[in-house]
């Protein structure tokens, strides 16, 4: 039997897929929260002289979509920043900036700090910071906090570094201090940095949402519907929630371009796959 156009319920908004053009993936969103694509029209209305409509002439068409990510995305600050991120591997190390808290009679490892970086202040449990900065000195005492570095160690045999190199800062042993708050720079193995331009914006490409879908007659079997955005533009605005609890939401919004190399000015197709689809939780 030929498959009929008819109502379908959406279960669930599955995940967000964004690819360049030539098929390159950039990120997936596998915490969608909902999902919108709003359309809207140009229109030229004709009145009699009375001032009653007599006829109404759609001359284009508009898309938006607007999206919440349940967390912090960062290949969709990636995307957004239209600046490559840069990973921090083991032979390419990225400086950056440490800022920790370190209570007194405790140590704190600094292993691949940068010389001169650091800043160490007293944090009162009220919050508040001391003006005077600590210097460094040979040994902890009132004034100044140390620094123990140890070298690494090889075996003698063939070579390789059984106890790596580390550096251990003590902090200051003041009258009436409970914590330090210290802030250095360190050269980090494993990570990334994104910059965000004043000058970069993003540039458009391809959008998928896949949504798990029932027929309101087959409401126990799951299946696929896909929505396709051959060329979307992000908007270079957003927010970020830097904040703990249920509160970390990210929006994603963007415009829909026309394809004006498609023959039939595509703005979104939807994909409704009549196969069964496995239940699965990402």
């Amino acid at each position: 039997m030929a498959f009929k156009l008819g109502d379908v319920i959406v279960d669930r908004l599955q995940f967000g897929y964004g690819a360049k053009s030539n098929g390159t993936p950039l990120y997936a969103l596998t915490q969608l929260t909902q999902a919108n694509i709003d359309i809207t029209a140009d229109s030229t209305d004709i009145n009699d002289k009375d001032g009653n409509l007599v006829y109404r002439k759609y001359t284009g068409k508009k898309g938006e979509v607007t999206a919440t990510n349940a967390f912090l995305n960062l290949a969709v600050v990636e995307t957004i920043s239209a600046t490559d991120a840069e990973i921090a591997t083991a032979d390419n190390g990225i400086v950056m900036p440490m800022i920790q808290i370190v209570k007194a009679g405790e140590t704190l490892d600094i292993t691949g700090f940068v010389e001169g970086s650091i800043h160490v202040n007293a944090l009162s449990t009220k919050g508040s910071m001391g003006k005077d900065e600590f210097k460094k000195g040979s040994a902890a005492s009132a004034t100044e906090y140390a620094i123990k570095h140890t070298d690494e160690v090889k075996d003698p045999g063939d070579q390789h570094v059984t106890t790596p190199a580390s550096d251990v800062l003590t902090p200051p042993i003041a009258d009436g201090e409970t914590q330090y708050i210290i802030k250095y720079k360190k050269t980090i193995k494993s990570g990334a940095k994104i910059t965000n331009s004043g000058k970069k914006f993003p540039k458009s490409h391809e959008l998928f949402f896949k949504a798990l879908v029932v027929d309101k007659c087959e409401t126990d079997v799951l299946k696929a519907a896909i929505i396709h955005i051959p060329s979307f533009m992000p908007s270079p605005e957003f927010s970020l929630a830097l904040q703990g609890g249920d509160s970390q939401t990210m929006d994603y919004k963007g415009s829909m371009m026309l394809n004006a190399c498609s023959t039939d000015g595509e703005l979104f197709s939807i994909y409704y796959i009549d196969e069964e689809e496995d239940d699965i939780e990402l």
